[in-house]
Parts: C-alpha cells; sequence; structure tokens
C-alpha cells in the first residue's frame, strides 16, 4: 500500500513539473498520455531498440521525446527545461541549443508562430509610423525567444535578399539579452516587411 501511495504521488508530483508553463492543450495531454509515453521510453530501453553512451545523450533523447509527445505546440526552451526536469540551467541551455539545432519542423513552426505574435503587437503602431512618413526611423524594442529569433533572422535575410533597385528595410539590431531571451530593435518598415512575408502557416 505505502508503495502504492508513493508510487501515485511520485506520479502525480511528475505531471505537476511537466505542466509548468505549459498550454491548456499540452496539459491536456500530459495527463492523457504521460504514462504511455514512460512505457515507451523505458520498454525500447529494456529491449535494446534504443541505448545511449552516456546519460546526457538520454535526457536529450527523453526530453526531445517529451516535447515531441506532450509540448508539441511549443520549441526547446532553457527557462522551461530547468523549471519542468530538475537540470541546472547552463546544461538546461545547453539541452535547449542541441535540441532547436534539429530544427524540427513542429518547432520551427511554434518559433515563427511566436514570432508572429511578436511583430503584431507593434504593426498598429508601425502602420501609423508609415502613415507619418516615419517607418524608417521608428524602432520598437521587442524579445523572442532564442529559436524565435533564429527564424526572425532567417525571414529577414530572405525578405533583405529579395529587394533588388531599392533601398532594403533596416535589420534587427540586438540588445543585451538574458540566456533565455533575445532582445532587440526594430523598425516599422522592417516589422511590416517582415509580417508580409511570413510564411502563410503562421497568420491567423
Amino acid at each position: 500500500m505505502a508503495e502504492d501511495a508513493d508510487r501515485r504521488d511520485r506520479l502525480a508530483r511528475a505531471k505537476a513539473a511537466l505542466e509548468i508553463d505549459a498550454s491548456p492543450e499540452a496539459r491536456a495531454r500530459i495527463k492523457a498520455g504521460y504514462e504511455a509515453l514512460c512505457v515507451d521510453l523505458v520498454s525500447a530501453w529494456v529491449l535494446g531498440e534504443k541505448r545511449f553512451e552516456s546519460q546526457g545523450q538520454q535526457a536529450e533523447d527523453w526530453i526531445a521525446r517529451c516535447y515531441e509527445a506532450l509540448h508539441s505546440d511549443e520549441q526547446p526552451d532553457a527557462a522551461r527545461i530547468y523549471a519542468r526536469f530538475q537540470l541546472g540551467l547552463p546544461r538546461a541551455q545547453y539541452l535547449a541549443r542541441l535540441l532547436r539545432a534539429r530544427r524540427s519542423a513542429q518547432w520551427r513552426a511554434a518559433a515563427r508562430a511566436e514570432l508572429r505574435q511578436a511583430l503584431q503587437r507593434a504593426e498598429t503602431m508601425s502602420r501609423e509610423a508609415a502613415a507619418v512618413g516615419r517607418a524608417q526611423i521608428q524602432r520598437f524594442d521587442l524579445s523572442l525567444s532564442r529559436g524565435a529569433y533564429d527564424e526572425l533572422v532567417v525571414l529577414y535575410d530572405a525578405v533583405a535578399s529579395a529587394v533588388t533597385g531599392g533601398d532594403r528595410p533596416a535589420p534587427p539590431t540586438k540588445r543585451p539579452s538574458s540566456p533565455t531571451l533575445t532582445w532587440f530593435s526594430i523598425t516599422a518598415e522592417t516589422i511590416l516587411a517582415l509580417l508580409d512575408a511570413l510564411p502563410e502557416e503562421t497568420k491567423p
């Protein structure tokens, strides 16, 4: 009985940790699918289908599986990994970079959605600046996760390289940032150009 109670308590605490800063959809997936994911991960190890040369490799793989199965609507983020998986912040930052380097389609989609939301927060003021001829000089300070900032850089390069015979919009200017967030300054003109160029999948 005591073992059953301990098991239930450990299960509840693990689910609560995974639910930290998670969306309602992710919380529902955790409640419904956490036990099945655990069985899948351990069974693959027992059967020798997937073995690891180090604990670091195992942590990377298992955290990636958690993101794919439970947190599929977000990208790997150091702050959330730190909070959910009881890892030190430097280790969490390393794993977040490693996982983002996989460039998973779902993580990139989450990053682009975050980018769109950040740009849209300044869209109205950007259009007002453009209406009075201040789009090239009016700047906004915004912040993004590391993965979303990577998408910003890729999108800006694509927009800027497509401009021929005219002035390219000014590039974003990186500001002093935190380990998990990138702050930058960006002109109204660039915001509007990037919003026009965002992939259709990230538009409402």
